[in-house]
């Protein structure tokens, strides 16, 4: 074997030992990619897992006050805590106040 031949030989293996490790950084370069891109979906989904848990808990305590409201015996006390409640009214000569100080 000649000279000129081991030399063909040794370009021929670093070329194809570039290209492997060319590629190898290609296929971990594009793990790491997609990796990075999953977390990020993950984490939005949790934040709209966490909003309907929310929103979820929110509506079954609005479905437990109905459920309360639906099963009173006595109509004239839910009637009366509607009018107060909800549309305001009083009665004659009656003064309501309001605390806007607290939180709630």
């Amino acid at each position: 074997m000649s000279k000129s031949q081991q030399k063909q030989r040794k370009r021929t293996k670093n070329r194809r030992s570039f290209l492997l490790t060319l590629a190898l950084i290609a296929l971990i370069g594009y793990f790491c990619i997609s990796l990075v891109s999953l977390q990020f979906q993950i984490y939005n989904k949790q934040q709209e897992l966490n909003a309907v848990q929310t929103q979820y808990s929110q509506e079954l305590k609005k479905n437990k006050e109905l459920k309360e409201l639906a099963s009173e015996d006595d109509q004239n006390a839910y009637m009366e805590r509607v009018a107060r409640n909800v549309l305001g009214y009083a009665y004659p000569g009656e003064s309501v106040y309001y605390d806007v100080s607290s939180d709630s």
